[in-house]
């Protein structure tokens, strides 16, 4: 293994994985990088434990995001993308992560890793998704924009409905039937494994959003919320994810064998997070 075969850090969207993997990759040829050395390095000779902590989630400063940088030997584009990464990471605000990760695609130096503005575009509005099922629904032409968005919770705009129309189309994600009438098609959207993960987590905190204001929205349809508060066991929280996930494949079984023509879109949310560390003692 030589330098040319250490991962580069373009190809994450974890700043931590990135740091462990090429820790690794580079003491299999260079002894002296091992993790202890790698602290020494970093300006910290009292302390060893440091870089595990990072891997853990300890946080990490300016100071040492400039240190990380030097000893990790980034260049100049290198670095500025690792910085960016690191803000990313470490951001709470879901603003804050999504100018950071708009900034983390424009500085992406890796062209297989560059996601289609238009596939981030798809995700990054809650209501994009919405509209293409909506057209499962609504017989919808060219000139119903302004219907379509009245049936919406909360209604969007004929302008809003028109540019989300564009761009499904431009994605081949809804194309006229026989009748003229927009329908979704067979495609789906696909994404590079890079961002992924993060368009996910960017698109439920879009689906957040409108569920919050589903509560306090007075439509006069039927709608379900309950909450949960749990206090359980590792062994317990496994059982809940696989009986969560047993629910939602009966809710795709579900779907595929509706018989009915579909008349209304709903938006289904499972929670299942954490709200405590773990007990001393208790597994991680």
């Amino acid at each position: 293994m030589t330098n040319e075969s250490l991962p580069t850090v373009y190809h994450y969207n974890d700043f931590r994985k990135f740091l462990d993997d090429y820790q690794k990759a580079r003491q299999k040829f260079d002894k002296n990088f091992n993790r202890s050395n790698v602290c020494r390095l970093l300006g910290l000779s009292k302390s060893r434990s440091f870089f595990n902590d990072v891997i853990k989630g300890k946080t990490v400063t300016s100071t040492f995001i400039d240190r990380f940088i030097k000893v990790f030997e980034l260049k100049k584009d290198e670095a500025q993308f690792f910085r960016v990464l690191v803000k990313f990471n470490q951001a709470v605000e879901p603003g804050e992560r999504e100018l950071y990760f708009q900034q983390l695609i424009s500085l992406n130096k890796t062209p297989r890793q560059i996601l289609d503005p238009n596939v981030y575009e798809y995700f990054r509005e809650w209501h994009h998704s919405v509209i293409r099922a909506m057209l499962d629904v609504y017989d919808c032409t060219d000139d119903d924009y302004a219907e379509l968005g009245k049936k919406l919770n909360p209604p969007l705009t004929e302008k809003t409905v028109r540019e989300s129309i564009r761009l499904l189309k431009k994605l081949k994600l809804i194309a006229p039937d026989s009748s003229g009438s927009l329908k979704p098609t067979e495609k789906i959207v696909q994404t590079s494994p890079y961002v992924n993960d993060e368009l996910v987590r960017q698109y439920q905190i879009q689906f957040l959003d409108t569920a919050k204001r589903a509560v306090f929205a007075n439509t006069g349809q039927m709608q379900n919320i309950s909450t949960k508060l749990i206090s359980i066991s590792e062994l317990g929280v496994k059982r809940i994810e696989r009986q969560l996930q047993k629910f939602k494949s009966e809710v795709t079984s579900i779907i595929h064998k509706d018989q009915h023509s579909s008349d209304r879109v709903y938006q289904l949310a499972l929670f299942l997070m954490p709200l405590t560390k773990v007990k001393k003692g208790g597994k991680q």
